[in-house]
């Protein structure tokens, strides 16, 4: 325990808080540059076991923001579960770091989960929240909410019992209405304030003291703006936890998903089974495409299109924004 004397000698925390951390258990779903700077910060605090989820690998355009990875991760295209987990074990490595290279949906988000007392959100859209939201409230667990965009960003602490995130958002906004970091960009440095905020609250509801974040708190570090508004009262009539109705998680997708601020479609088989890589690049490499393998991905070029595949069978189609297009060439080129 000598490893965190100055945090334990905080009256917050103390040596019971500590022991509390060691025992805890933390999931963070979406590795980006939220996830992965609050997996930092959680990873040093001494909590004990944690479980990250990502479907997506480390690019270089990631690198100015995503503060855990490095140029040697983009170079060799590794998963960002697994390099984030690599990483993650270097700076302690009596944590207990279980690593999930998948897509977090209704069918996977329980196993992504597992048996974790508080969920962190480092999700790239609002379907993604929407989908932990619906999980949190059936289940009763506590989530963290945060998202950073441009030179601001957002968090709340959401908790069972209390009002959820579509007590917060009741409307789903318009598809292309909302800023993304493509559109809109993003300060690197705000990514990290907004993190360490979301993880402090992490902190808080593991040990069981202080005062949680009473509302949705913004902060536009570049305006120098400060505003805490407060959550609303529970809503009897909000269709998750007011009425039970978990149309997400009781609905899955069609399998086709757009990601966010990317030219780009991922694709999910509607059998779930694992895909061997190397027979495929083998069927591919005969059929003329160039590929590239790895130990976590295949990546080839087929037609106008890049396609990358995971072993568990998802893959992102790069260079289209059409679902059924997306289906079409997954179809015509891995055939699962």
């Amino acid at each position: 325990m000598e490893r965190y004397a100055r945090q334990m000698r905080f009256a917050g925390i103390g040596e019971q808080g500590q022991a509390r951390l060691a025992q805890a258990s933390v999931a963070i779903l979406g590795l980006g540059a939220t996830g992965s700077a609050a997996l930092q910060t959680l990873v040093r605090a001494g909590v004990g076991r944690i479980r990250i989820v990502d479907r997506d690998w480390v690019e270089e355009h990631n690198l100015p923001r995503q503060q855990l990875y490095t140029e040697a991760d983009a170079r060799e295209q590794r998963p960002k579960a697994v390099a984030a987990a690599q990483h993650a074990q270097q700076i302690n490595s009596a944590a207990n770091i279980a690593a999930l290279v998948a897509d977090i949906n209704a069918e996977t988000i329980a196993e992504a989960v597992g048996a974790a007392d508080v969920l962190v959100d480092g999700s790239d859209n609002l379907e993604l929240r929407y989908l932990i939201n619906e999980w949190c409230v059936q289940q009763q667990r506590p989530w963290v909410y945060t998202g950073v965009v441009s030179g601001y960003g957002m968090t709340a602490t959401l908790r069972p019992g209390g009002p959820c995130l579509r007590c917060l958002f009741p409307q789903t906004p318009e598809p292309g209405s909302l800023p993304t970091c493509e559109t809109a960009g993003v300060v690197g440095s705000m990514v990290g304030v907004m993190a360490n905020l979301a993880a402090t609250e992490v902190l808080k509801l593991l040990v069981g003291s202080g005062q949680p974040n009473p509302g949705l708190l913004i902060v536009d570090g570049w305006r120098w703006a400060f505003d805490q508004l407060p959550l609303p009262p529970k809503q009897p009539d909000c269709p998750v936890c007011g009425r039970g109705e978990f149309v997400l998680l009781n609905n899955p997708d069609s399998g086709a998903t757009q990601l966010c601020g990317r030219n780009a479609i991922q694709v999910r088989p509607a059998a779930r089974g694992r895909i061997e890589l190397e027979q495929l690049a083998a069927r591919l490499a005969a059929a003329g495409c160039r590929t590239r393998l790895t130990e976590h991905l295949l990546r080839f070029a087929a037609e106008a299109y890049q396609i990358t595949v995971f072993p568990d069978g998802r893959a992102i189609i790069s260079g289209t924004e059409d679902p059924l297009l997306a289906r079409s060439i997954y179809a015509r080129w891995i055939g699962l």
